[in-house]
C-alpha cells in the first residue's frame, strides 16, 4: 500500500519536533572549517555605518553571497527565495525559522556598497590564507588563464558614442549609403559595417564589451583572469576586466596580487605557466621583474619565408648590438618604430644586392632585410629556451589540468554562468567571491578527508594493538613457569598498554 503524506497542521511546534540539518549538510561543515567568520568578513564592514543605516551584519551578507555561488544561483530574486526556504542554509545564517530573510533588492543594494567601498580581494586573501594552514598551497607551481564570461547587455543597446545611434540604425545608414555609392559608381568609404568597443558602448552596461567566443557569434562578455596554485587547485588571486583588454594586461595585477596572498603565507611565487596568448616580451619581464620564473609557450613565427630565412635563423650580437644573417652580413640598429614598440634592424643593400639568396630572403621590390627585436626581448628568449628543458615541457603539460577546472567549475556550477550585475566593480565582485566559494569548497573537501585519514589511522592502530595483546596473551599461555625476563622493550610494553 502507498503511505498517502499530508502536511502537519498544528499551530504550535516545539523545538525538538523541529528537523535540524544532518551533520552531513555542507552549510554545517562549512561552518565547522571556518570558525572565525568575523575576520574574514572584516572587508565588508567599510560598506556599512555602524552608527547610522539600518543595522547590518557584514558576516550574513558575505554567507549570503556565498550562497549564491554555492547553490549557482545567478540572480538576486532566486537567491532570496532560496535563503527564505531552506532550514540549513537559515541556520548556516544565523536566521530563526520566524524571522524574515532579506528580500533581494537589499542584497542587490548591499553588493553595490561592497564593490564601491570595499577591497573584495582581502576576503580571498584570508581564505587562501586558511588553506595554507590546511596544506593546499605551496607557490612552487602557478598557472594564470581568462576566461570570457557573458554580460548583462545586448548587441541591441549599443549606441554610438559621436551620433548616440542604435547599432541599428548605424548599420542600416553605412548600407544605404554603400547602395548609393554603387548606384552612382563611387567606391563606398566603408566597404563592410563594423561595430567596434571604439565606437559603441552599451546603454544598459557601459563596461560591458563585444567580444568573439570561438565557435560562437559576437556578443556582450567581461573577462576573468585566475591564478591558480598547482598543488590542490586554489584559486590565490582573481579579478574581472573589459573583454577587449589585453590578456597580459589583464593577468598583470592578479599576478600582482598573488605574490602578495602568497608573502602573506610566507610562501614566494616561483613557477608561472601560461598559454600562448601570453607570449609577450614585457609580461616575461613583468615576471621576471616580480622574482618569479615564466614559463609559457611562444607563438611560432608565421611568416611565409622558407626555413633558414626567418628571424630565428639570424644571430643577435648583444655586444655590437647587431644581427648577423645566416650568409654573415650585418643587419644594424635603424630606428624604433614607436606604434609598435619594436627596434628596427636593417642590412646593407648593397650586400642584399649581390646575395644568391635574395628572392628567399627579402620580399618583394624591397632593397634591404630588416629584423624587429622589442628592448626586453632578452626575457622571451629565456622564456622559450626554459620550455624546451624537460621541467618545462612537464610545467606546461600540467597547465590545462590545473587551471580551466575552476574556470569549467565556476561556469557551470558555481553561479558564473552570467555576470547578471552591471558595471565592472559589481562584475569583480562576483568573480572574487565565486574564487572565495570554490576554494571553500576544496577546504571543507581536505579537512574532510583530513578527518577521515586520521580516523583511518586511529582504526588502524587499534586493530594493531589489539592483535598484539592477543598475540602476547598466547605468549603467555605458552612460556614455561619459571621466571623469565619479558620478550620485549619497554617501548612494545608501552604500545599494549
Amino acid at each position: 500500500m502507498i503511505r498517502q503524506q499530508w502536511a502537519n497542521e498544528q499551530l504550535f511546534y516545539t523545538h525538538e519536533e523541529i528537523a535540524k540539518p544532518a551533520a552531513s549538510n555542507f552549510y554545517m561543515r562549512l561552518s565547522e572549517a571556518v570558525r572565525d567568520w568575523e575576520r574574514l568578513a572584516e572587508p565588508f564592514r567599510n560598506a556599512f555605518s555602524a552608527t547610522t543605516g539600518r543595522p547590518t551584519d557584514p558576516v550574513v551578507y558575505l554567507k549570503m553571497f556565498l550562497v549564491a555561488y554555492l547553490e549557482n544561483i545567478t540572480y538576486d530574486t532566486d537567491l532570496a527565495e532560496r535563503i527564505s526556504d531552506s532550514i540549513a542554509i537559515r541556520r548556516f545564517l544565523g536566521y530563526a525559522l520566524s524571522e524574515s530573510t532579506p528580500d533581494h533588492s537589499s542584497i542587490s543594494r548591499n553588493r553595490g556598497l561592497i564593490a564601491g567601498h570595499c577591497r573584495i580581494e582581502d576576503v580571498l586573501t584570508k581564505v587562501v590564507e586558511l588553506c595554507r594552514k590546511t596544506g593546499l598551497v605551496d607557490g612552487e607551481l602557478s598557472v594564470v588563464d581568462a576566461s570570457l564570461v557573458p554580460a548583462n547587455a545586448s548587441l541591441s543597446s549599443l549606441r554610438s558614442v559621436r551620433t548616440g545611434k542604435r547599432v541599428a540604425e548605424h548599420l542600416k545608414e553605412v548600407a544605404e549609403k554603400n547602395k548609393e555609392s554603387a548606384l552612382s559608381g563611387e567606391s563606398p568609404k566603408q566597404k563592410k559595417p563594423t561595430v567596434s568597443n571604439e565606437e559603441f558602448r552599451s546603454g544598459t552596461d557601459p563596461d560591458a564589451r563585444i567580444a568573439k567566443k570561438p565557435g560562437q557569434p559576437k556578443d556582450m562578455y567581461y573577462k576573468m583572469t585566475h591564478l591558480t596554485d598547482g598543488k590542490s587547485g586554489i584559486v590565490v588571486a582573481a579579478g574581472a576586466a573589459h573583454a577587449d583588454e589585453g590578456e597580459t594586461e589583464a593577468a598583470e595585477a592578479v599576478v600582482l596580487e598573488a605574490k602578495e596572498n602568497l608573502a602573506r603565507c610566507g610562501i614566494s611565487l616561483e613557477d608561472v605557466v601560461a598559454d600562448a596568448g601570453y607570449d609577450s616580451a614585457n609580461f616575461h619581464a613583468y615576471i621576471e621583474g616580480l622574482d618569479a620564473v615564466p614559463v609559457m609557450n611562444w607563438r611560432s613565427d608565421t611568416t611565409k619565408k622558407p626555413d633558414g630565412f626567418r628571424k630565428e635563423s639570424f644571430i643577435y650580437c648583444e655586444e655590437a648590438n647587431c644581427y648577423m644573417c645566416p650568409r654573415g652580413c650585418l643587419l644594424r640598429y635603424n630606428s624604433f618604430c614607436k606604434s609598435t614598440g619594436l627596434m628596427l634592424y636593417t642590412s646593407d643593400p648593397k650586400d642584399c644586392a649581390g646575395c644568391e639568396s635574395r628572392s628567399e630572403c627579402i620580399d618583394g621590390k624591397a632593397r634591404r632585410r630588416t629584423v624587429s627585436r622589442h628592448p626586453k626581448e632578452e626575457s622571451r628568449e629565456r622564456n622559450i629556451a626554459r620550455c624546451h628543458t624537460d621541467e618545462g615541457r612537464r610545467a606546461l603539460g600540467r597547465r590545462k589540468g590545473i587551471v580551466e577546472g575552476p574556470f569549467g567549475h565556476m561556469k557551470t556550477y558555481g553561479g558564473l554562468g552570467l555576470i547578471s550585475c552591471r558595471g565592472r566593480a559589481k562584475a569583480n565582485v562576483k568573480v572574487v567571491m565565486a574564487a572565495v566559494a570554490y576554494n571553500l569548497v576544496k577546504l571543507v573537501r581536505a579537512k574532510a578527508d583530513g578527518a577521515c585519514s586520521a580516523k583511518a589511522c586511529r582504526d588502524l592502530l587499534s586493530v594493531v594493538q589489539r592483535s598484539l595483546r592477543a598475540y602476547w596473551r598466547l605468549l603467555v599461555a605458552r612460556k614455561p613457569k619459571r621466571a623469565s625476563s619479558p620478550p620485549y622493550s619497554p617501548g612494545f610494553a608501552a604500545m599494549l598498554a
